[in-house]
């Protein structure tokens, strides 16, 4: 389900070729999404030869379909980093997804990317209970040096949104932005500096063979002297199922036709939404003032017409002028999940890296993994080495297993929900 406003709102691209024959390259780049494209720019830069391979087109993964929303960090609390990794090491991890946020801001800036970027992003309390939590977190990020942060109680969100919350912080840190529109103008700067990518060459295969990767497509063979594994929840058996420490949660977006002036009834700030629920719902409103309403986590691939009544159900519960709107346009992907909620870096062998599991925050954090691969490749590995020393549990093999733990999972996160 791949039907987004996204893909109808940006020119059909001209197709790249695809891979074959054999070539060389210095490294080898699996996946044309945030966190590939980003390797690939980095690694060019430094003046090296890159190829990058996609199974799709560019973007064409969770990369080209999320909502869109930027939030600096990675996807679990502090307090969880501080458990796993200490207090000092912790503090570096929340360096570096500040860092991640700053990359994507001097990316489309330096690039020109045209990617309708703003600022702020409101998290928003669904129960009294949540509201405490929010002080908390406020307070949590302000010892850690962050003062972006505005708390508004339920009377003066009105101002920034009219829907029924408890309260809400705006977080001038964050944003949102097209991502489609985003990856493409990430694509076109790689190449600008001597990046080869190839679309429709999915990756068949790979072994380390006398000191080089090389790496198998249906038509063609790159050898390499790095292979970085950037396909996220679309890796399938690249990586071993011991080594995947996430599990694919279906999750979806629509789209409204354009609201024309309710639009600035709805969210007078156009600031981006996300709640405070575990299975959130997550919104906000396009430059033609649609509104993209996301949510709706699933285990396996909803039925459509199942799916369609439910969005549009939630969509109702928070806006209720919008009862009777409908979507022109519904899609969804897999977005992979960790457990923590933190992020996955590995490697494999000497020669291949590879990060995942960003875990629904993956905008300005699969960006600073792509960069964080590449400072490993140019022989900085001190960040990369950071990340990979958090421990993930190995996700069982089999599918129907793998469907009936996430069922479980999101059952128990929807019973969560439900408490007052």
């Amino acid at each position: 389900m791949n039907d987004s406003w996204y893909r109808a709102s940006v020119p059909v691209a001209s197709p790249r070729a695809q891979l074959a024959g054999a070539l060389e390259a210095d490294v080898c780049v699996v996946g044309a999404g945030f966190t590939g494209l980003s390797a690939a720019l980095e690694l060019a830069e430094a003046g090296r030869s890159v190829i990058v391979l996609e199974a799709e087109d560019v973007g064409w993964g969770c990369s080209g379909r999320n909502g869109g929303q930027i939030n600096p960090g990675v996807a679990c609390d502090h307090a969880r980093v501080v458990r796993e990794l200490g207090e000092a090491d912790a503090r570096r991890v929340w360096q570096l997804g500040l860092d991640g946020v700053d990359l994507l801001r001097d990316r489309v800036e330096r690039h020109e990317i045209d990617c309708d970027l703003k600022w702020g992003i409101l998290l928003v309390a669904n129960k009294a209970r949540q509201v405490p939590e929010l002080h908390a977190w406020q307070q949590e990020l302000a010892e850690l040096g962050y003062d972006r942060l505005e708390f508004h109680d339920r009377a003066a969100l009105q101002g920034l949104l009219r829907a029924d919350y408890h309260a809400g912080v705006m977080d001038w840190g964050g944003g949102d932005l097209h991502p489609l529109k985003y990856a493409q103008g990430l694509a076109r700067a790689a190449e600008q500096v001597g990046v080869r990518i190839f679309e429709r060459s999915a990756v068949q295969a790979y072994q380390e063979r006398g000191g080089r990767v090389e790496v198998q497509t249906a038509a063609g063979c790159v050898r390499a002297g790095h292979l970085l594994l950037a396909g996220n929840a679309y890796l399938g058996k690249l990586l071993p199922w011991y080594r995947k420490g996430f599990m694919p949660i279906g999750s979806y977006i629509g789209a409204t036709r354009p609201l024309g002036d309710v639009a600035e009834q709805l969210i007078p700030s156009r600031a981006a939404v996300c709640d405070m629920n575990t299975l959130i719902d997550y919104y906000r409103l396009t430059p033609d003032n649609r509104l993209l309403f996301g949510g709706r986590a699933s285990a396996r691939d909803a039925r459509p017409d199942a799916l369609r009544q439910t969005m549009r159900q939630r969509m109702g519960l928070v806006f209720p002028q919008l009862a009777g709107e409908d979507f022109e346009y519904l899609w969804g992907g897999q977005v992979a999940m960790t457990m923590s909620k933190a992020p996955v870096f590995g490697r494999l062998g000497k020669r291949v890296l590879f990060t995942q599991g960003y875990s629904g925050q993956g905008v300005a954090l699969a960006g600073l993994a792509g960069k964080l691969m590449a400072e490993t490749v140019l022989g900085d590995a001190r960040n990369f080495d950071l990340m990979a020393r958090w421990r993930h549990l190995p996700v069982p093999p089999g599918t129907p297993l793998q469907t009936a733990i996430r069922a479980l999972a999101l059952l128990w996160y929807r019973l969560q929900d439900s408490r007052q």
